[in-house]
Order: C-alpha cells, then sequence, then structure tokens
C-alpha cells in the first residue's frame, strides 16, 4: 500500500535576531509535538511535514514567509509568531486567505479574528493577576518597564488603568528599542523615583542587560522586587540566574509543576533536546497548539480551516500546565494563573494561583475601569440614561394631556346633555332634574381624581430626573474641576469618578494623563541630573585626556631625543666598522662558519638594519602623535616630481631587489612640479614601495605617475596622481576598510609574520588629507594590490622637464 501522502505545517519563528532568545525553544517545542504524533501514527493516519521558516525578529520577513507558507507551500495551519507586532503584521494575510495561525505567546489581549487560535493568556489570566497579587503584598509605587511595542504599551495602559482605583500609583514609565542593551537611563530613573516594585514586560536580549545591570546597582530582589511577565526558564537560563534570583513572574506554566503531563513533557523535551535545556510557558503554549490542532483535525475528519475552527469549540487537552480548554467565542484559552518566585538554580517556585482556569477576556468587557482601553469598551450608559429621562418626561407629558383629553371628554358630554334638557325641564319644572346634577357631580369628581394622579406621577418622576441630572452634572463638574487644576500646574489632582460611563472614562483618560505628564516631568528631570553629571564628567574627562596627550607629548619627545642620540651612534658606528672590516679584507659570509671572522661583517650588517629599521618605527610613532595633537608641520613649495621620483627609486631599489622583486616605473613627463610638501610627498612613497617590497616575493612593483584632471572640482582641477601595484599577496576585503587606521595591518598574522606597527598607511593618509589629497586601495587576496595617491596642484602648474 503506497504511503500516505503527508500532511503540511509550516512553523515560523526567528531563529535569528534579537527575539531568538525565546523563539528557537518554541519552535523547537512544535517540533517535538510534530515527532510525537507521527510517532503515534499522524494525524487521519498521514504523517505531518513541517516547514520551517526564520522570521529573523523582522515585520516583513514574517509577512513574506507568511505569504509563502500560505500561497506558494499551500500548509494546513501555520505555528508561530511571537510579538504582536508579528501578529498584527501576518493577521491581514491570514484572514486574505483563510488561513489558520496558533500563536503561542501571552499578549495583550484588545483582539479576537477567527484565523487565530490564541494559545497564550491575556491580560486577564496574567497582567491583572500579577498586578493583583503585587497590590495584595503591599506595593503601591510601581515603576512599569517595557520595550517600545504595541504589548508593552498596551499593558501598561491597562495596568495604569487598573491602579486608578486602588490607592497606588505607577511612579515611572520606560521604554526601551527592540534589541536595546543600554540601561542606564532606566536604572537612573528607578533610583530617582524610588518605587515599590517594576512591573517589567520588556521583550528579547533587553531583559539581560536589564537584570545584569540592576544587580550591579545593588538593587537586588531583597531590596527592589521585578514582576515579569516576559521571562520564562529560557530567557533566565541566557540572563543568568544569580541576575533573576528572587523576582517573581507570572505564567500559567512552569517547569517544576508537579503533574503527571507536565513530567512527561520535560522528559521528552530533555531527551530530544539535551538535559540541560529548560522549557517555559511559551514552550509548553506552542507544544499544547500542536496537539489541539490534531484533535480538532481528528474531530472534523478534515485539515479545512473552517471544519477545524468550529471542531475547537470547546475542546479541551490536558496539557502540561493543567486542563485546557478553547473559549468557542473567543478562540482564546481558559487558563490558570499562576506567580512563581526564581530560585537560585534558575527553576520557578510557584508561590501563588487561581486554582482554576480563567476564562479568557481579552476586550475586558467584565472590568467597567476597562471600558475606554478599546472601542469596543463603551457601554453609553449616559446615552440610555438621557434617553431614559427624556421618556419619562415624555410619559408624564402624554399622561397630563392624556388626562385632560379625557376630563374635557366627559365635561363635554356631560354639558351637551344638560344643554339638551334645560328647556324641556324649563318648560315642565322650571329646574334640572336630580339625577342629571348628580351626573355631572361625579364627572367632575373623576377629572379631578385624575389630575390628582397626574400630579403624584409628575411629583414622583420630576425627583427622579432630577437625580439622574445631578448625577451627570456632578460628574463633569467634578471632572472640569480636576481639568482645571491640572491646567493649573497641579499634576497631583486626580478626579475621583470611577464607573464605566463615558464621563467614567473620560475622568480615567484624565487620571492617566495626568500621571504620564507628572511621570514624563519626573523623568526629564532625573534625565536633565544625568545630562549635567555626565557633562561635568565628560569635562573631566576631557581635562585628564588634554593633560594625558601633553604628557605623552613630552614623554615621546624626551623619549625620542634620548633613544635617537644612541641609535644614530649605534647605526653609524655599524657602518664605520663595516668599513674597517672592509680596509683589513673581511668580507661579509653567509652560512654557518665557525669562524668569527667570516660573520663579522654580516653581524654589523644586520645591527646597522636593525638599527634603521628601530629608527624608522620612533619616527613613525612620533609623527603620528604629532598628527593626533595637531602639531604637525608642512614646508609647501614647489618641486620637480620626476627628480623626487628618481630619489625614491634609488633609495628604494636595494630594498625592493632584496626581495627578489623588479620595479617598473612609469613617469609621464608632462606631470612637471607639483607644489606640495616634498618630504612628506617621499615619506608616503617610501612606505607604499616599502610596503610592496615587503609584501612581494619574486614578483613586480608598477610605480606610475601621472597628471589628471577632475572636472567636477573647480578650485582643484589638476591633481598629481601616484600609484603603486604589485604582484603581493594582497589584503583580504574584510580587512581593507580598516587598513588606514593606526597600529592596523591586513591582519594580525600579517602583522606577526612580515613585522611592523601599523602606522606606515596611517600616517600616509593623514599626509594626504593635510596636503589636500586621498589615498585609495584596490587589492585581491593572493593577487597583489594598488595604493593610489591623489594630490592636488595648489597654485597654477608650472611646466619644466625637471
Amino acid at each position: 500500500m503506497p504511503p500516505s501522502r503527508p500532511i503540511e505545517i509550516g512553523i515560523l519563528h526567528s531563529l535569528t535576531g534579537t527575539l531568538a532568545i525565546g523563539e528557537v525553544a518554541v519552535k523547537d517545542a512544535t517540533l517535538l509535538a510534530i515527532e510525537e504524533i507521527n510517532a503515534a501514527g499522524g494525524v487521519l493516519g498521514r504523517p505531518l511535514k513541517p516547514i520551517v521558516r526564520d522570521g529573523s525578529s523582522d515585520l516583513q520577513t514574517f509577512a513574506r514567509e507568511v505569504k509563502h507558507l500560505l500561497i506558494d507551500e499551500q500548509v494546513a495551519v501555520v505555528f508561530g509568531c511571537w510579538t504582536s507586532s508579528s501578529r498584527k503584521a501576518v493577521l491581514p494575510l491570514f484572514e486574505r486567505y483563510n488561513g489558520l495561525l496558533f500563536y503561542p505567546a501571552s499578549y495583550e489581549g484588545l483582539e479576537q479574528s477567527p484565523n487565530i487560535v490564541y494559545t497564550g493568556a491575556v491580560p486577564n489570566q496574567q497582567i491583572l493577576p500579577a498586578l493583583e497579587y503585587l497590590l495584595g503584598c503591599g506595593k503601591r509605587r510601581i515603576f512599569l518597564l517595557g520595550s517600545d511595542y504595541i504589548l508593552s504599551r498596551t499593558a501598561n495602559r491597562i495596568i495604569k488603568a487598573r491602579l486608578g482605583g486602588h490607592e497606588a500609583e505607577w511612579v515611572g514609565e520606560e521604554y526601551l528599542p527592540f534589541g536595546s542593551t543600554d540601561t542606564s537611563t532606566v536604572i537612573a530613573h528607578i533610583q530617582a523615583t524610588q518605587p515599590d516594585a517594576i512591573f517589567n514586560t520588556l521583550a528579547g536580549d533587553s531583559n539581560i542587560a536589564f537584570f545584569q545591570d540592576l544587580r550591579r546597582a545593588h538593587l537586588t530582589s531583597d531590596r527592589l522586587q521585578v514582576m515579569s511577565t516576559s521571562i520564562s526558564e529560557v530567557e533566565i537560563r541566557a540572563i543568568g540566574a544569580e541576575a533573576v534570583a528572587g523576582h517573581l513572574v507570572a505564567w500559567h506554566y512552569f517547569q517544576t509543576l508537579d503533574t503527571l503531563e507536565n513530567q512527561r513533557f520535560v522528559a521528552a523535551y530533555q531527551a530530544r533536546y539535551g538535559i540541560d535545556r529548560v522549557t517555559g510557558d511559551p514552550v509548553e503554549a506552542a507544544y499544547t497548539g500542536v496537539y489541539l490542532w490534531k484533535a480538532a483535525v481528528e474531530t472534523a475528519g478534515s485539515i479545512d480551516s473552517v471544519a477545524v475552527r468550529e471542531a475547537l469549540r470547546n475542546l479541551e487537552f490536558a496539557a502540561p500546565g493543567g486542563t485546557v480548554r478553547v473559549d468557542r467565542r473567543t478562540q482564546h484559552l481558559w487558563k490558570t494563573a499562576r506567580v512563581g518566585r526564581v530560585r537560585s538554580d534558575g527553576s520557578i517556585e510557584e508561590i501563588w494561583s487561581s486554582e482554576e482556569p480563567i476564562a479568557p477576556d481579552p476586550f475586558l468587557k467584565t472590568r467597567p475601569w476597562a471600558a475606554g482601553l478599546s472601542p469596543k469598551g463603551f457601554i453609553g450608559s449616559i446615552r440610555i440614561t438621557l434617553i431614559g429621562l427624556f421618556l419619562s418626561l415624555a410619559g408624564v407629558g402624554l399622561v397630563t394631556i392624556g388626562v385632560g383629553w379625557r376630563m374635557s371628554n366627559h365635561l363635554e358630554r356631560h354639558i351637551k346633555t344638560l344643554v339638551r334638557a334645560v328647556p324641556q325641564s324649563a318648560l315642565d319644572k322650571g329646574k334640572l332634574t336630580k339625577e342629571q346634577a348628580k351626573q355631572a357631580l361625579r364627572a367632575a369628581d373623576r377629572a379631578q381624581s385624575l389630575l390628582v394622579a397626574a400630579l403624584l406621577l409628575s411629583l414622583v418622576m420630576m425627583p427622579i430626573a432630577l437625580l439622574v441630572v445631578l448625577r451627570i452634572t456632578r460628574a463633569l463638574t467634578q471632572v472640569r474641576q480636576t481639568a482645571q487644576l491640572l491646567a493649573s500646574g497641579d499634576f497631583s489632582a486626580r478626579s475621583s469618578i470611577v464607573s464605566g460611563d463615558e464621563i467614567g472614562v473620560l475622568s480615567a483618560t484624565l487620571n492617566t494623563l495626568a500621571q504620564q505628564v507628572n511621570s514624563l516631568l519626573k523623568s526629564l528631570e532625573v534625565r536633565s541630573q544625568q545630562l549635567e553629571l555626565r557633562s561635568r564628567e565628560l569635562e573631566i574627562a576631557k581635562e585628564a585626556a588634554e593633560a594625558a596627550n601633553e604628557a605623552k607629548n613630552l614623554f615621546l619627545g624626551n623619549m625620542s631625543h634620548e633613544l635617537r642620540t644612541p641609535l644614530n651612534a649605534i647605526i653609524n658606528y655599524s657602518a664605520l666598522l663595516q668599513e674597517d672590516a672592509l680596509d683589513l679584507g673581511l668580507e661579509a659570509q653567509e652560512g654557518d662558519s665557525d669562524d668569527p671572522a667570516d660573520t663579522f661583517v654580516a653581524d654589523l650588517q644586520t645591527i646597522n638594519r636593525a638599527g634603521k629599521h628601530l629608527l624608522a618605527l620612533i619616527e613613525d610613532v612620533l609623527d603620528i602623535s604629532k598628527i593626533e595633537a595637531g602639531t604637525m608641520e608642512l614646508r609647501w613649495e614647489r618641486f620637480p616630481v620626476a627628480a623626487l621620483i628618481d630619489d625614491v627609486v634609488a633609495t628604494m631599489q636595494p630594498t625592493i631587489s632584496q626581495h627578489h622583486n623588479t620595479l617598473t616605473v612609469r613617469c609621464d613627463p608632462a606631470v612637471g612640479s607639483l607644489y606640495a610638501d616634498p618630504v612628506k610627498v617621499q615619506q608616503i612613497l617610501f612606505n607604499l614601495l616599502g610596503n610592496a617590497a615587503k609584501f612581494t616575493e619574486s614578483g613586480s612593483i608598477a610605480l606610475t605617475v601621472r597628471r589628471t584632471r577632475h572636472d567636477e572640482d573647480k578650485d582643484r582641477s589638476e591633481w598629481v596622481v601616484f600609484s603603486i601595484a604589485d604582484t603581493g599577496i594582497g589584503i583580504d576585503p574584510k580587512h581593507q576598510s580598516d587598513l588606514f587606521e593606526a597600529f592596523t595591518q591586513g591582519d594580525n598574522s600579517t602583522t606577526r609574520g612580515y613585522g611592523g606597527m601599523g602606522l606606515g598607511l596611517a600616517i600616509c593618509k593623514n599626509f594626504c588629507q593635510m596636503m589636500g589629497g586621498y589615498i585609495t586601495v584596490e587589492s585581491e587576496l593572493g593577487r597583489g594590490s594598488t595604493f593610489t595617491v591623489f594630490l592636488p596642484d595648489q597654485t597654477p602648474m608650472d611646466v619644466g622637464n625637471g
């Protein structure tokens, strides 16, 4: 029987970038569940084939990969995404192509899509229980810290709205850019505001820097508690347990949970990926999501997204973190909330739980104080109240009109009767009958009773209407007074109105705005103090650097004098001794001779070369020091270029020949003269030709000189170009960008193998710039290099043959 065609499913997580710290483990958990399902026979008798893609911690990459998975690969389902930004970036694609995404991360809520199954917690299952735990521990001054993205900002809005109903406040609020490791401002702000606790929603690598810097600032858990909703056992391992120990976390799942399902899950995960690997809440949520999809597919008997979504309604699964159920209305999970404390070994100890799963409430509809957080939150209570008032008043009017109308009808009817009866009575008896008079009186009595009832009804309805009006006006007055106080600069003012109607939302928003402005002012105050402190530190450092530079220049000047005098003596005496030895008939001998006389001249030559080399190094150090100090001077003059080239070639020819190289010189006679510093030009050419000789063995070196015109440079249109090309070892492209920096050569191995301090090219670059020119390099590893010097002729060209 042919094997069943596999079901292709997508896995999309950041395997690189700042978010890989958490997402790699989530990807591994998803693959583990797939492997277990395949080992048990697959789904509907078909194996699962995972197609893994890297989101690279980049929103555009996530969107591109989702499109590829849904259109090109036509996967049945996608397990993936991490941040809310990445989820929102791909949501339109899932809705357009009717795909299905299982999203494993806890998030800020306020969202619901039929194309997403949310297996992570929402705020009423994580953020709010964590906040209530802190408040229950007596924490009243909360500092809010997060990354600059949707989850942190929305989570903090929820926290601030909730704090409005308690005798508590948030004393500061900071957001770090994604991947930022500079937490100095955050630490300073925390130290300045002195909170009771920190509520942390940082994402990715920023947690590593934050907790380590917090520990270095001696703000340990016994002094200041941090409640985190974004770090699990996986991130704690990367941060270092010693920096997080004692702090709090809020999740649905911890690796230490003592359930049979969790023991099996942890054992399988570590058996697959290593005993040192840890699980965590998002890891468990990803693992659970795969099994929920499997159960729904088998219930539906199809991998069709619509059928699977229908089968997911109220579906339960015994997950490692406890039994979960898919909410039939929201496609979020019923989950147990837990708070844990990080142990010294990096594990998490549960210290509180909700005991029973909490129903997901992504829009916080059951929380009146959260009405303004979402467009769906307004319940229109004021509108209903005013409509009720209108209907009440209308009812009173209708009743009054009805009573008047009924009374007038009664009176009219009886009056007509009396009018008709008057002529007959007057003729017969001359008066009204008693019965008719009684009927008129009874009609009058009924009309009076109805009027009294209408009056009583009005008396009842008017106070009710008055109370409603007073309630509205009192609330508006309170909000107005708070706004006036805030406008006058009193940012401690707060509105006491707490309700779920529009006025309550306005009140809460006003309080939030006041707190944010107050927090921003404090933050600006802290940052201003920091800037002043840093300015003072920079001024002190600048003065110290200038003093150190002065001392360095003085030291180098003194040392150069002290070194150059004996070095010049060594060089000169070794040269004199060579001449004396030659006069005595001694010649330089190479090889292993036992006769000291045979190696005497060769040793003198070695001493002479070494002395010259050391003297050149000292001169280079002095030059670079003068350049850095800005004391290097140029001696400008016009000189014939061809003559200078002849001198340079004559000086460098022995060095070039020493390595069995050939030198070719091409100097265009039309080059003429150049207005520059001839000594500096010579030094540049000596350095470049020396490097070419040093890094080329049995090859060729070409020195080319020409004059050219830069049409785009109107002020300096004439340039003299010196080009030195060799067939040497070449330079690796990755080292070319920093080649002209001081103390740098092609690479460290080149420096060790060929000698030198790496100052020559830096000096050449600076000399070129001082004379208004520049230097470039073109090189291919193993084939050679070409250095080109461009120097402008800054005065009218003096044509001559040199």
